[in-house]
């Protein structure tokens, strides 16, 4: 694609690596703390942001919300064009209540960007995002049960794929 990219997270890069994650820049540093990672916006022609996590509402609403609107903010401040956010879709039914700091930090979050970024933001809200992670909580792990049964109820939508969407550039 010819796209320069770097991610930016706690660690540096992850333990796990496949080929295509040799063309990655990772830089260790702390979302609260952006003079650690600052100047890895300078030229970028786009910033995704998708830290999260679970825990109390507080926890939640600081890493689902608060990080994210921390990014958006220095990313604006530094003249990047484009913001992208990985979002959710949210349930409509009682188990939204426990994941109440996740969700309006992640609606928080959106309404940053249509703010700071109001003809160049892209919201993803993916409904289960599912995969292998070891050590998730049971309640997530149950959650991505589910995640097989999308792609067949899925394919009778008029959905374009990730790879067709204006994330960069």
């Amino acid at each position: 694609m010819g796209k320069k990219v770097a991610s930016v997270n706690r660690s540096g890069p992850p333990k796990r690596r496949e080929p295509w994650m040799d063309k990655i820049d990772y830089i260790s540093g702390d979302v609260f703390n952006p003079e650690s990672w600052r100047g890895v916006l300078k030229g970028s022609t786009s910033v995704i942001a998708s830290i999260g996590g679970f825990g109390s509402y507080d926890e939640m609403k600081r890493m689902n919300g608060d990080s994210n609107i921390v990014v958006a903010e220095e990313a604006a401040a530094a003249g990047v064009p484009r913001f992208v956010f990985v979002s959710a879709t949210f349930p409509p039914f009682p188990a939204s209540i426990p994941l109440r700091g996740y969700i309006e930090g992640k609606e928080a979050v959106e309404a940053t960007a249509k703010r700071l970024f109001p003809e160049s933001h892209v919201i993803l809200k993916p409904s289960v995002i599912y995969g292998e992670q070891q050590g998730a909580h049971p309640l997530i792990a149950a959650i991505r049960c589910l995640g097989p049964l999308q792609q067949p109820l899925a394919s009778a939508l008029p959905l374009r794929p990730l790879r067709d969407l204006p994330l960069v550039g």
